[in-house]
């Protein structure tokens, strides 16, 4: 093979080669998560305590500590700062902006109802004026 032909090749594959050993962002996210701690206004949310959320490919279940039951499709943004994600509601056109933060098996999400009006929260805490919804979460099994 002559040199010209070997570098085309690598130039056209290193690209391919990179690209398929990069996770995709959402699949950090994947498995399921129990809620451990939220606060809402400043305040602590223990209502929401013991919720599950399970993300799939791209897809999200959750089922809330007193048995509501919400799913639908994520769309992550991963190169945002802070990385942002919104929950797309296969019912009655409900989103939710969030952003997150995943470090091993400790997601944390800080989210509001996109109907509200409210912007996409900017840090993980919340005050009395704020209206998001400050969320840890643990992955199962881990």
């Amino acid at each position: 093979m002559s040199k010209t032909l070997l570098l085309l090749t690598l130039a056209v594959m290193a690209p391919l080669y990179v690209a398929q050993g990069q996770p995709d962002a959402s699949a950090v996210l994947d498995g399921t998560w129990s809620v451990v701690a939220a606060e809402q206004r400043g305040r602590p949310f223990d209502a929401i305590r013991g919720g599950k959320l399970t993300i799939a490919g791209g897809t999200f279940e959750l089922m809330t500590a007193v048995g509501n039951k919400f799913s639908g499709t994520l769309r992550v943004d991963a190169q945002a700062s802070p990385k942002e994600l919104d929950f797309l509601h296969d019912e009655n056109d409900l989103v939710w902006h969030a952003i997150y933060q995943v470090d091993e098996d400790v997601f944390r999400l800080n989210y509001v109802d996109a109907a509200t009006g409210d912007p996409r929260p900017e840090l993980f805490a919340t005050s009395a004026d704020s209206g998001g919804t400050l969320i840890v979460l643990s992955r199962e099994g881990s």
